[in-house]
Formats: structure tokens, sequence, C-alpha cells
């Protein structure tokens, strides 16, 4: 069969058209959740893979500018997509995580096509505007007829219609609340019309707000246990003895009992035992009696009692029982367990600087530690919270400390990058103390061009006519640099504005010469002042006193 050369060039020339009539398309995410899990890679599904969630062939390129991308294959006509972090069940959710339709994107209109990622299936919306609050039981008391309304900080707590839940087909009540602005925060109770008739809890007893962020979670659930205005016979004819706290050396499986007078003081009485709430709290429902109730608390016998926190016997607990509704109770300690978590305080870290590096160690320093900063028995560890705390033994009465990152270099210090006194822990005031870092000596917050000093009290004595003077060691400790003559705010302070340096700067405030220097109040020699750059564009200070008055102020 002889080819005709022709008709082979014709076909390859058709060929080589189509292709390049194909259209290709580059997919683009610009944003992602905020709680998205770092180092997770992010896929792009759709009819062109028949929808598979993982393919790695279609893995987003992470690129440096924090977008993401991914070259959709050639061809023509509508590609269906979504966003996947690798299975169906982290698919991409709208901003309250709920589904979403299809992206759709037209091969050839585009050559770049953006996208942004509001949430994922599997975590909770982070930006979501609004708040469902579903309540799953009501108590049984509850009237039929009335109305189930929220009151809160979003409708100044007074609920109109707009605050009333529906009823659904599961008798569930639900109502989404949109977030007002300025409110970051929904605090909120439960109620049948107004605050008279707002939730208890099961005794009858008023609860504190509820509180639910904006942006945490779209779906809050309740349940609620009881009205305070239809209290039940149960909390009308009992006593409620309520445990708020316990020692963090309490057995999780042991069973906590109520002794008393009224029952001859048996330790392990099961008429006597306490029931968990929902709130997971131990209480007890005491009949109520016209008596004086002496009482202590155990855990099922005299040498599992409850003591102080630092172990020591403790005196009966005493109650009219007649005239009480709700007792509350904090058990210090129990008498068999002198574990050495019962000798220790905690020493937490609340917050800390935003230059904070990740992953840094934080040591305490003090007097039990020879003021060594970076000793490694004194580092904190996190706990699965994430949270830095460390336990320190008790002993003595008191000791001196600081917080570093390691070295006196990184130590902490105050607003203005100034050395901050020792803190001072007592033993005995406090299981646990929780210490804010305002800055560290090494991480500058800012960097400014320059830096305002603004003295915000002067000595009553100082003469009006007279300039005051900053007096620096970079001008070589001149006491009357008519460049650096204080300018006054219209409230009449004296204030200055330098460049600033990198460091720090030493000076003192004079009136023109070193024999009109500042002094302390009782006119002796002071510190060089140290002003540390980065740490505020504004420093304010106080003149207590001039030489050449011999103090007086």
């Amino acid at each position: 069969m002889k080819i005709d050369k022709t008709n082979i060039i014709l076909f390859l020339a058709i060929s080589l058209m189509a292709l390049s009539a194909c259209k290709k398309a580059v997919v683009r995410v610009d944003s992602i959740p905020s709680n998205t899990p770092k180092n997770q890679p992010i896929y792009i599904t759709g009819n062109f893979n028949n929808w598979d969630p993982g393919e790695e062939r279609y893995r987003m390129q992470l690129n440096d500018d924090s977008t993401y991308t991914v070259n959709l294959p050639p061809g023509f006509g509508t590609v269906e997509y979504k966003f996947t972090r690798g299975d169906w069940t982290t698919i991409e959710k709208d901003i309250c995580g709920y589904e979403i339709d299809n992206r759709r994107l037209v091969l050839g209109e585009q050559d770049i096509v953006s996208n942004e990622i509001a949430s994922w299936n599997d975590l909770d919306p982070v930006n979501c505007p609004r708040i469902t609050l579903v309540i799953d039981s009501i108590p049984l008391n509850t009237p039929d007829d009335d109305v189930i309304a929220i009151a809160g900080n979003f409708n100044a707590w007074n609920p109109d219609d707009s605050a009333v839940l529906r009823k659904d087909s599961a008798g569930r009540y639900s109502l989404t609340v949109d977030r007002v602005p300025g409110i970051k925060e929904l605090e909120f109770k439960v109620t049948r019309g107004n605050l008279s008739t707002a939730e208890s809890d099961e005794f009858g007893n008023v609860i504190p707000n509820r509180r639910a962020q904006f942006g945490v979670k779209d779906t809050v659930k309740l349940s609620i246990n009881g009205w305070v205005d239809t209290p039940t016979e149960k909390s009308l004819n009992r006593v409620i003895f309520i445990i708020k706290s316990l020692p963090k050396s309490t057995p999780p499986g042991d069973e906590l009992y109520l002794i008393s007078n009224l029952n001859d003081w048996a330790p392990a009485d099961r008429n006597y035992i306490f029931q968990k709430n929902k709130q997971g709290n131990y209480f007890y429902p005491f009949p109520r009696k016209r008596k004086m109730l002496e009482f202590k608390i155990t855990r099922g016998r005299w040498s599992a009692v409850e003591v102080d926190r630092f172990g020591y016997e403790i005196p009966n607990r005493v109650v009219n029982i007649q005239v009480a509704d709700t007792v509350y109770l904090s058990i210090g300690g129990w008498k068999d367990f002198n574990r050495p978590s019962d000798f220790e305080v905690t020493i937490k870290l609340g917050k800390l600087p935003e230059p904070t590096p990740e992953n840094s160690e934080f040591y305490l320093v003090g007097d039990i530690n020879s003021w060594n900063p970076g000793r490694n028995k004194y580092r904190f560890k996190q706990d699965d919270s994430g949270n830095y705390f460390l336990n320190v033994p008790r002993g003595g009465h008191m000791f001196g400390y600081k917080i570093t990152r390691g070295s006196w270099r990184s130590v902490e210090v105050n607003r203005y990058g100034s050395d901050i006194p020792n803190r001072m822990l007592f033993y005995k005031d406090a299981d646990t103390v929780v210490v804010d870092i305002e800055n560290w000596k090494d991480l500058p917050p800012l960097d400014p061009d320059q830096v305002t000093i603004v003295i915000d009290k002067l000595p009553v004595m100082t003469p009006q006519t007279e300039s005051i003077y900053l007096a620096p060691d970079f001008n070589g400790w001149n006491p009357g640099d008519d460049h650096l003559v204080f300018n006054y705010l219209p409230d009449g302070s004296p204030y200055i504005t330098i460049p600033s340096r990198r460091g720090s700067t030493e000076y003192k405030i004079t009136r023109g010469n070193w024999e009109t220097a500042e002094v302390d109040q009782y006119g002796n020699e002071i510190s060089n002042r140290i002003l540390n750059y980065g740490f505020a564009d504004t420093v304010y200070i106080k003149v207590a006193a001039w030489r050449d008055f011999d103090g007086q102020y």
C-alpha cells in the first residue's frame, strides 16, 4: 500500500494545532487557616484526577511568599476542584465549617487562578463571625409554654424575639448569634425570657456567665441543669456540699466521704459518699436539719483524712445546716500523701514578650542556685498544654529570683529595658505563682528612630527661669550642652527627644552644671540613669531633688 506523504504531513499539522490549542492554568492558594498544621501538605483534587484527594502529582508547592501553587494538566472546558490536606476527612470548608460547592475555573480564561481556604473539615473554624448554640437537654420542670432565650453581651442582657431559640423535631433548641462589632467573646446565660428566670445548677444556685469565643468553635452544645426561679424539692430540702478544689496528689479513683458528728465520725460510711456532677465536681446533698454540723472529708479512712496544704491537721469544719444552702469546700491536702508536690511551689510563666524566639529555654536564677543564670536543674519544663513551669522545693521563709533565657545578657527587664528588682517568693503564701515577663534584656521589641524623655515630676524648689539639661555619656558628660536642653509640653512637663543608638546610654539631669545635678531626696549622689534603646519610644522619669538645694524637694 502506497502512503501519501501529503496526507501524513497534513495529519501531523492538525495534531500540532490541536495540542497547541489546549489550555493550561496555574492554581494558587494565597491564604490558609491559621490553625493549619505546620509542614502538612496541601493537595488539589477535582474532575481532572477522578477526585483523588491525595495524589502526589497534585501536591501543591509551598513558595517563599507562603503561597501554594500547582499546574493543572492542559485541556479544554471547565475544571471543578477543591483543596484537601491529603484525604476526604481534611477537605476544605467555608468560614464557619460548612460544606462548600465545588470550585470552578474555565481553562484559557486566566493563566493564574487565586484562591483562599477558609477552614478545614477536621479543625475548628478560626474566623467564623457567628456561633450556633445548641441545647441538648433542659430540666423536666421547665414550663411547657415558656420560651427559651439567650441573654448576653450581644443584646445588653435583655433578650428579644431575635434571641429566642428554635426547637427542632428532636426536641433540641438552637440559636445562631452573629458577632457584634467590638465583641470578641460571647458572654451569656440561658433564660426563659429574662434574667429572673435564668439557668442555675442542679440545686438551683446561680451559675457564672457562660463564655464562648467567636472564631474558635462554630457550634457550642449546652445542657441546662435547673432554673433559679423553679427550685426542685431536692434543692429545697438539702444542703449541698460542693468540693471546688482537690490536692494534685488525690488518686483519681478514690472515693470521698463526708464524716461528721451525725454519723459518729465513721470514716467510710457509704451513706455519705460524694457524687460527681456533670461538671466533674464532687457534691453531697445533705438532708436539712436543725443542727450544727461538725465534719471533715476523708478518702475512706482516718489515715486519709484531709489536712492543710502543709500537712498539718485542721480543726473540724462547722456549718449550720438549718440555714445553709450551698457549702463550698477546698481540700488542702491528705494526711497520707506527703508527696514532693506537697512540699513544692510551682512557678508558671504567663505572658511572654512577642520577640521571644521559638524553642527558647527559660531558667530561674536566684538565692536557691547562687544566682547561676543557666543551671539546668532550674530550667522550666513544658506541660501538655505547652505552658512552662518549674517546681521549687519549699524551704526557709522566702527567696529572691528572676527569669532568664540562660544568661545574664538575656535576663528579664521592665517595659523600658531596665533591670527589675528581684522577685520575691514567700513559700507559705502560694502553691502556684504565675510570672509575666515584660521584656528580655537582649531583645528590644522596637526599632524607633528617636526616643523622648519626659520628666513628669520636678522638685518644687526648681527655679522657673533656669533651663534643664540632659548630661549623657555620648557628649562626654557635658552638664550644660545647649544642644541637649529640655523643651516643655503643654502641661509644663520638660521633655527632650534624642536619636536612637545601639545598646544603651547612661545619663543624668542637671540645671547646667554639676553643682546643680540631680540627687536623691536626701541630697545623696544617685547612680547614672540608663536608657535602653528599643524598649519604648517615650520614657518617663522623676527628679527627686537638686544638689544645690541640699536635697530639698
